[in-house]
C-alpha cells in the first residue's frame, strides 16, 4: 500500500506497454507446442524407448506433457505477475517506482517531483514508434543518477505530464516560502 500525503493526489498510474508482455510471451507458446508436436510428428517408441516404466507409453507421454505444460503455465504467471506489479505512479508531489523482480522480490524507489533534473525520452525503431511506447529516463539530484522506466506507452505525454505537475509543485513551494518570509 503506498501512503500520500493528506494534499496529494496520484496523476497517473502506468504500466508498461502491452507489447512488451506479448514480447516476453511470444516465446512461450513454441514452448508450449513442443508436446503436440512430439505427439503427432514423432512416433512414440523412438520417444519412449529409453524409458523403462510399466504402462502405456501414450499414458506416460500425457503425463510428461502436462507437468511441461504446466511448467509453461507457471512461466507466463511469472513473466505476467512481473508486468501487473511493475508499475510507475506519478503524484502531485513525487514519483513512484514500484518494480517487481520475481515473485517475493521488490524494488520501490521515491523521489520528490522539485528533485527533478532533466527528462528525457527514448523511442528508438519501427515497433515502438508506431505503437508510440518507448523508455523514460529521469534525471534527480540524488546519489542514484538516473531513473529509467523501460517499454512504457507514449513517454512523451508523461514527460510532459510530470513536467506540469512538477512546475505546480515548485509554484506551490515557492508560494509557501513567500508566505513564511
Amino acid at each position: 500500500m503506498i501512503k500520500l500525503d493528506k494534499d496529494e493526489k496520484i496523476l497517473l498510474e502506468i504500466r508498461k506497454h502491452w507489447f512488451i508482455l506479448l514480447t516476453e510471451t511470444f516465446f512461450l507458446l513454441f514452448l508450449a507446442a513442443i508436446p503436440f508436436v512430439l505427439f503427432t510428428g514423432v512416433s512414440l517408441t523412438h520417444v519412449l524407448r529409453f524409458i523403462t516404466v510399466e504402462g502405456s507409453g501414450t499414458s506416460i507421454f500425457v503425463a510428461l506433457s502436462c507437468i511441461w505444460l504446466l511448467f509453461v503455465w507457471l512461466t507466463f504467471f511469472v513473466i505476467w505477475t512481473d508486468y501487473y506489479l511493475d508499475i510507475l505512479i506519478i503524484t502531485s508531489k513525487k514519483v513512484i517506482d514500484i518494480e517487481q523482480k520475481g515473485l517475493f522480490y521488490r524494488d520501490v524507489s521515491t523521489f520528490r517531483l522539485d528533485k527533478i533534473q532533466d527528462i528525457t525520452v527514448k523511442v528508438s525503431g519501427l515497433i515502438p514508434t508506431m505503437l508510440h511506447f518507448g523508455n523514460l529516463y529521469i534525471q534527480t539530484a540524488s546519489e542514484e543518477q538516473s531513473f529509467a522506466a523501460i517499454g512504457i506507452p507514449h513517454p512523451d505525454r508523461i514527460k510532459w505530464q510530470i513536467q506540469d505537475a512538477q512546475n505546480n509543485e515548485v509554484d506551490a513551494l515557492r508560494e509557501m516560502w513567500m508566505k513564511g518570509r
